[in-house]
């Protein structure tokens, strides 16, 4: 297997995640094209899955990531890889949560438990959550809350055990986020929403695989299975059979689809870009010392200035204002110009 160094690899890896910006189609349908080619943006920041489409386009807007969910419908907010909120283009959803769901329901028995919903009741749960959407559109958290109360579902309008209710209807392919972004949220019906209900594919574990390793690699079967949520027997036999090239990094094996030119240049990712969460082990992209302005504590990806892979410093949204560490320099200014037009 050809030897490769850790520059290679950052640089391989930021052009296989789209931070060249591919992507030159404007409105929606780039929106769509951003999230088909990285088989899925992390959205539990809807602002953050905003600006991931930025990096990796040269045309789309912040008004056309809302038009793509709202209007378009193109692409769908849910909960996907590693049961986290992710925007995936719409075609992709049905056999994604075909492939991951029963997983991540099995994944979260222990916490059904702790907020009593036994099967019986998140069964139950969903046939009302989905029943009211259907009936009545577009719902928010609260409205959702007092549903399950009415119809003795739960014996409170609030807390916790309304919105793992809620995911696991998504998870069942039933429901997904709907119109407005994080206190104006709502959730749909799927079969409303998207005009009936999404549909499952065969070999969607080879599939996943592929995309991944079109849009990660070259990574290893634990960086995949720690993206997908998918546990390391079924990521690592997916991995073998879309692979087609393999390269040794410091005496470790990495799978890919192919060799490229890599992308060294400057781009400023957003708060939780999937480029940072693509990996088990991120730290060839982020060293030690800086990790604590990246990543501050409580489950918090900060927005990061990255150059060719390697992440060297931090932004701000205010003005923005941008950190780099230490002695690091860049030209800035063709970012910091595309975050204008990206507003509008």
């Amino acid at each position: 297997m050809p030897q490769r160094s850790v520059d290679w690899l950052l640089i391989a890896r930021a052009q296989a995640n789209g931070l060249d910006r591919p992507v030159s189609e404007a409105g929606p349908g780039g929106v769509a094209d951003v999230a088909r080619r990285t088989a899925g943006l992390q959205a539990q920041s809807w602002r953050g899955a905003a600006y991931a489409v930025r990096a990796r386009s040269t045309a789309t807007t912040l008004t056309d990531v809302s038009r793509a969910q709202e209007d378009d419908r193109s692409v769908v907010r849910g909960w996907f890889m590693r049961g986290t909120l992710q925007l995936v283009a719409t075609e992709d959803a049905g056999w994604l949560l075909g492939l991951l769901g029963p997983q991540l329901i099995r994944d979260t028995e222990r916490r059904y438990g702790e907020l009593g919903l036994t099967p019986d009741l998140r069964e139950r749960g969903a046939d009302v959550i989905e029943s009211h959407l259907l009936d009545h559109g577009p719902t928010g958290r609260a409205a959702l809350g007092a549903v399950l109360v009415e119809h003795g579902i739960l014996a409170e309008p609030k807390g916790q055990a309304v919105y793992a209710l809620i995911r696991h209807t998504g998870l069942l392919g039933r429901l997904c986020y709907g119109p407005g972004h994080d206190a104006g949220e709502t959730w749909v019906a799927v079969r409303d929403w998207l005009g009936g209900p999404l549909k499952s594919a065969d070999s969607a574990a080879d599939e996943l695989a592929r995309r991944y390793l079109t849009a990660y690699g070259p990574a290893t079967a634990k960086d995949f299975a720690t993206w997908s949520g998918l546990p390391i027997p079924a990521a690592r036999q997916a991995l073998r059979s879309a692979a087609r090239e393999e390269y040794v990094i410091e005496g470790e094996a990495y799978a890919a689809v192919g060799d490229v030119p890599g992308f060294e240049g400057v781009r400023f990712l957003g708060e939780f870009d999937p480029y940072l969460l693509g990996y088990r082990d991120r730290r060839y992209a982020l060293a030690e010392e800086h990790r604590h302005h990246v990543y501050p504590g409580g489950g918090m990806l900060r927005p990061a200035v990255v150059r060719g892979g390697r992440v060297i410093g931090s932004w701000q949204h205010v003005g923005p204002s941008v950190s780099l560490f230490g002695t690091e320099s860049a030209d800035l200014s063709g970012e910091l110009a595309d975050l204008a037009r990206f507003h509008g």
